[in-house]
């Protein structure tokens, strides 16, 4: 009988172990699969018909590939200049002893609270046929919308992606290793060209995958500046909106996509290899290289630039949204604040009450999650893993459109509602929470655990009591970081909002779109605003040394 019980207490311990696993599993199919099938399913039919007419189609129409040419190199080219930005800016701050590196940094991640769209609209104020640069400065009467101006604006805003995701190679590289090549002589520069870069080569690697994987998702900057040009985030956002074609649209996502797809794939293997390289982070200090001085010019120039460049766009946006006419009469006025207030008033509260419980969902979802596959042993964790870790990868048209059409009929009809604004917003920061609390777990001593499960403390009140309060900086950081993302978030709820749902997001990109400048300005700088102050909070974090290892990760973790 002893034994009997016994068998039957264990059988039932081990069940227990899944019934949190197999509730998320539950939840990440309904919120992930399901809209990513119902694309491809509607990517297949034709008049309700399943074929393959909607791919013959695209395939037979030489502007398809045209779009899709477009859309590659456009991708390709930015993640190649923002890479390179990226590892010249790193080095310059984290490597070298030159002056203004604290400036120089700052002005890398401002692009973190400038959504792509808010940045089109500042270009435009310097650059475009009335700009403050091109026409009131230099006389010159510019037309910038074509591809190179996508190309720079982007590379604006996913330079800070690369210098983070570098930076955090580059601060775990022993110092030790590249003190070796000296003592047999190897000069400043030779110490970089063969230890210093070759050991940052995965970091680079990945940086560029993920660079490329952004510009592909884009469609804002493609929008308001492309002109004729056109992508394929673009495309579908028009086919859907402008012509109401959702299987046409489907079917530019589903291609877009699986080109997404590929490219985490090639970004997991460069992450898997840098971490394989990668030497632990001792706290010792980074020594310096001592370039050349032709090559310290060098890199002072390129980042003066673009730091220059930054901090013009920025301060563009505020004098706008400050001045009567920005070109024309700059006194002082609040009447474009006062009229953004007015006009978005609801999208701010909105946004306010989105973001703040996509916050707190996402920071205490994450770190639960975390728990889950870091600290349970089940069947199926890899695959939990990974379903988590798919919004990530997934762009930002392809799962509102999947909403669209997942979510549109019983008995899930959620279409109109609050809940599936809260629903898209939570999902697409799920990777944020998982890969933080992973990180933070991963170096907690699970000694402490195990002493507080021998004092007779069960999984819960271990939970509870010694892993949340060891997380907690990375549970506020996480938080902090979602509240600005869904602030900043536009390509998957611009298909799902209405007028009692609306964002303060869609209220800026809408203002662009219909040419309200002024106040698009306001409303940006509202934007901008809400987003610095949970930036402010991260970097405060950071700065009290609770957060110094994974936030870098963490900010990556930016869904497309």
């Amino acid at each position: 009988m002893m034994k009997a019980s016994m068998a039957g207490l264990t059988g039932r311990f081990k069940w227990q172990k899944y019934i949190l696993p197999v509730l998320f599993f539950i939840l990440l199919v309904i919120f992930i699969i399901y809209p990513t099938a119902t694309v491809f399913e509607n990517s297949l039919k034709v008049n309700g018909d399943f074929s393959l007419g909607n791919y013959i189609d695209m395939f037979a129409r030489p502007n398809f590939f045209k779009i899709l040419w477009q859309s590659s190199l456009v991708a390709a080219l930015v993640a190649a200049v923002s890479t390179m930005l990226g590892l010249i800016i790193a080095v310059v701050v984290l490597k070298t002893t030159l002056p203004l590196r604290r400036l120089f940094s700052f002005a890398t991640v401002v692009p973190l609270i400038v959504p792509g769209f808010v940045a089109s609209l500042a270009f435009i104020y310097l650059f475009g046929r009335n700009g403050l640069v091109t026409y009131q400065l230099l006389g010159l009467n510019l037309n910038i919308y074509n591809w190179p101006s996508v190309v720079v604006v982007q590379c604006m805003d996913f330079t800070a992606m690369a210098f983070l995701l570098i930076s955090a190679v580059l601060i775990s590289i022993d110092s030790q290793v590249e003190d070796a090549a000296r003592d047999l002589g190897a000069s400043e520069w030779e110490v970089f060209k063969t230890i210093t870069l070759p050991l940052l080569k995965p970091g680079i690697i990945a940086a560029a995958i993920l660079v490329f994987m952004r510009s592909m998702a884009s469609f804002g900057t493609v929008i308001f500046l492309g002109g004729p040009f056109s992508t394929l985030a673009s495309a579908s956002y028009t086919q859907l909106i402008g012509a109401y074609n959702i299987e046409t649209a489907a079917t530019f996502n589903a291609v877009l996509m699986i080109i997404c797809a590929v490219a985490f794939w090639l970004y997991v293997r460069a992450q898997a290899a840098g971490s394989r390289i990668r030497a632990p982070f001792t706290g010792a200090a980074r020594k310096p290289i001592n370039f050349s001085r032709p090559l310290k010019i060098f890199f002072m120039g390129v980042i003066s630039i673009f730091a220059i460049f930054i901090l013009m766009i920025l301060a563009s946006v505020f004098l706008a949204a400050f001045t009567r006419y920005i070109g024309a009469d700059y006194s002082f006025t609040f009447d474009h604040m006062n009229r953004a207030l007015q006009r978005g008033s609801a999208g701010m509260m909105n946004t306010l009450y989105f973001a703040s419980v996509t916050a707190i969902v996402v920071s205490i979802t994450g770190i639960i999650l975390a728990y889950i596959i870091t600290r349970i042993d089940f069947k199926g964790k890899g695959l939990l893993d990974l379903l988590a870790t798919m919004p990530f990868a997934i762009p930002g048209t392809f799962i509102g459109i999947g909403y669209i059409l997942a979510f549109n009929q019983p008995p899930l009809l959620l279409t109109g509602t609050w809940i599936i604004v809260m629903a898209v917003t939570i999902i697409r920061q799920v990777p944020l929470g998982l890969r933080a609390g992973t990180s933070v777990l991963s170096q907690q001593d699970r000694a402490i655990e195990d002493a507080s499960s021998s004092l007779g403390a069960n999984k819960i009140t271990t939970f509870i009591r010694i892993i949340l309060p060891m997380a907690g900086p990375a549970i506020l950081v996480t938080a902090l970081y979602a509240f600005v993302s869904t602030v900043q978030t536009l390509g998957a709820i611009i298909f799902l909002i209405t007028p009692g749902t609306k964002l303060l997001s869609v209220d800026v990109f809408e203002a662009v779109y219909k040419g309200e400048i002024s106040t698009a300005a306001a409303l940006s700088v509202i934007m901008l605003l809400l987003s610095a102050a949970g930036m402010l909070g991260i970097y405060l974090i950071q700065q009290r040394g609770k957060a110094a290892k994974w936030v870098q990760r963490a900010l990556l973790q930016r869904p497309m």
